[in-house]
């Protein structure tokens, strides 16, 4: 069984396919027939009871991401619908969809990541408001799928500001490179990924094989683009030649790269992690723009305009 989150079924369509309500550890009871009305009344009395989750066969998972693509797609371009409720809604997606591919990086929900960023960015790139609410909605826990939700949200938004009015940048390119940037991770082991302590030489060496390992996984998926290869594989570089896989210099750098690192940065800080507290967003700019000299100044003081 594959867990959905009520959020993302919308009251205004029907069950996308049969659900189920979850009532002991493995002991799953039929809740509600496909094709059925799901209305805010229903969602309503299960938010009251403390369910918040639904369960779907996983037969029925690619159906199911069509069906919020599709959703998506027609409630991002609804004027009737509040910046808000468009907000969550792609937030919500967007988690989902992460957390199916960090969890299963097989070509098909590569593919449904990629059609579910698409409505993403074309909300990011058209409401400032939404924006603002989606920048609120970034939950800060150390969830890789959750890192990666929100370093695609940040990214898109910075670079919307960052390259203005310019159209050679196709946004919807640098969504795949940046949502999915740190997809190798889903290679590492669970015990290095989570370790509360510092890393040992060679517990290092396996986590910098992530963006190498993320570039062959969208290639072999078929959805690779230029953009997403250089964000994909650059985020990590620094000016000074220390970063990583490829110990690229200043200028060698790509600004996509250098867009979703500024971000990567940000939401780390932010964030609970293992190894250190979350600072506040205050503390987080402050410390990016005094102390981390090798991020493009331009860049973060566009970043900045993200929180006034």
């Amino acid at each position: 069984m594959f867990p959905i989150d009520i959020s993302c079924l919308y009251p205004e369509s029907f069950a996308p396919c049969d659900l189920y309500k979850k009532v002991e550890a493995d002991e799953f009871v039929f809740f509600a027939q496909k094709s059925i009305p799901f209305n805010t009344m229903v969602k309503e009395v299960l938010w009251e009871n403390g369910t918040n989750t639904l369960y779907i066969q996983t037969n029925d998972i690619d159906h199911y991401f069509n069906y919020i693509n599709n959703e998506l797609t027609q409630l991002v371009k609804n004027p009737a619908v509040k910046s808000e409720k468009k907000a969550e809604a792609v937030y919500s997606s967007c988690k989902i969809i992460m957390n199916k591919v960090f969890e299963d990086p097989r070509a098909t929900f590569i593919n449904n990541a990629c059609d579910l960023i698409t409505p993403t960015v074309d909300l990011i790139i058209s409401n400032d408001q939404a924006t603002r609410h989606l920048i609120k909605l970034t939950a800060h826990d150390h969830y890789t799928y959750v890192h990666s939700t929100n370093v695609g949200i940040f990214s898109i938004a910075l670079a919307r500001i960052f390259f203005g009015a310019n159209s050679s940048h196709d946004m919807q390119r640098l969504g795949v490179g940046f949502f999915l940037h740190d997809l190798g991770k889903c290679k590492l082991p669970l015990e290095i990924l989570n370790k509360p302590g510092a890393l040992t030489p060679e517990e290092r060496q396996v986590v910098n094989r992530h963006p190498e390992d993320g570039s062959i996984l969208l290639r072999e998926s078929g959805y690779a683009t230029e953009e997403a290869e250089i964000i994909i594989l650059q985020h990590h570089e620094r000016d000074n030649g220390m970063g990583y896989p490829n110990g690229l210099k200043g200028s060698e750098i790509h600004p996509y790269a250098r867009i979703c690192r500024l971000a990567d940065v940000y939401e780390a800080l932010t964030s609970e992690r293992p190894y250190h507290k979350k600072r506040t967003t205050f503390e987080a700019l402050k410390l990016i723009k005094e102390v981390m000299d090798d991020l493009d100044q331009d860049l973060i003081n566009c970043f900045i305009k993200l929180f006034v």
